[in-house]
């Protein structure tokens, strides 16, 4: 079995990115970041290492460029160095100081809640995370863990201690051409943790579209929609300008309604051929409101959250699309 969080791309030779998504919310809600460590390799085999940061209060965002000389990643365990910065499942240290600002400090994790794997679903992929030559491959580390520890950003001092954070990352070629991304941890009537995305896939010179959702209160409710578990989207709707987006989906185990409003943003660089020159539109203060039903009909969750994460790149024909897809 994979394990995806390890580094993938020793063995790569170009064309290729892969980055740690690490979101952190303080206790109060008044501070929200995300960072994004990472390495890539252009077309031409130009290697380079990088930490993003995303401010959510201000939209502020930082990318922070390295020699790939500075890049150490384990590919038996979870463990990342840029420089003199470390990300593993245990936390993250930062001491970055570059003309385009500075972040330092060290958070720690506990109350780890990982992303549940085993044979039968190897990741929020399923299946489709151990097909070769996929463009984008996107594996979930931890769905909540809470956050110990402060961080100085540009002079400012953020207070994290008794907050909750996620982790995710993503590897391939390029980010989707198109796709829909929103991940929620905070909601008002307790924790959960709610993730989703839709995207126009390429394989084998086709594209298909395909989607994931995963919900869990971490007690008795988890539910998982996918593509390859045969869970359909009965209707979907999104506003690119208004930054809005809703659906519901029907799976084996039930149906599951969502919508979502961007609140903010910043700007940050997306891998297109392992150059990182696409940028996007990151919201990590969203709205997101989630219904959970079961076979019978019966409301077995309910609830929003403020301090969501939220990225839309849709094209024209995703976003008129009405109909149920498989």
């Amino acid at each position: 079995m994979i394990k995806q969080a390890f580094f993938q791309g020793k063995n790569m030779r170009r064309r290729y990115f892969e980055g740690w998504y690490f979101k952190c919310i303080s206790a109060d809600r008044k501070h929200a970041i995300a960072i994004i460590p990472g390495m890539a390799i252009d077309p031409q085999g130009e290697k380079q290492a990088f930490i993003q940061v995303i401010n959510a209060v201000n939209g502020k965002t930082w990318y922070h460029h390295f020699s790939y000389s500075e890049f150490k990643a384990r590919s038996n365990r979870f463990d990342v160095e840029i420089e003199n910065n470390s990300f593993n499942a245990e936390g993250l240290s930062l001491n970055v100081e570059t003309r385009e600002g500075s972040i330092k400090g060290r958070l720690t994790f506990e109350q780890i809640h990982p992303f549940p794997r085993g044979a039968k679903h190897p990741g929020i992929m399923g299946p489709f995370g151990i097909i070769p030559f996929m463009e984008c491959y996107h594996a979930i580390i931890h769905l909540y863990h809470e956050i110990k520890g402060v961080i100085e950003l540009d002079g400012e001092i953020l207070d994290f201690n008794g907050g909750v954070g996620y982790i995710e990352k993503d590897y391939g070629r390029s980010f989707p051409k198109t796709y829909l991304w929103l991940q929620a941890s905070h909601f008002e009537d307790g924790n959960a943790s709610f993730v989703f995305s839709r995207a126009n896939i390429p394989f084998l010179g086709f594209e298909f579209p395909g989607f994931f959702a995963y919900f869990t209160d971490f007690k008795e409710i988890t539910r998982r929609f996918a593509t390859y578990n045969f869970s359909r989207v009965e209707k979907w709707e999104v506003d690119t300008e208004k930054g809005t987006c809703a659906g519901e989906l029907e799976g084996p185990n039930g149906s599951l309604a969502f919508s979502a409003q961007m609140a903010g943003g910043g700007r940050l660089r997306a891998p297109l051929d392992g150059l990182m020159d696409r940028e996007i539109i990151e919201s990590i203060t969203a709205k997101v409101w989630v219904r959970l039903t079961n076979n019978q009909g019966d409301i077995i969750f309910e609830s929003s959250s403020n301090e969501a994460g939220m990225e839309i790149c849709m094209d024209e024909a995703v976003v008129s699309n009405q109909e149920s897809q498989p």
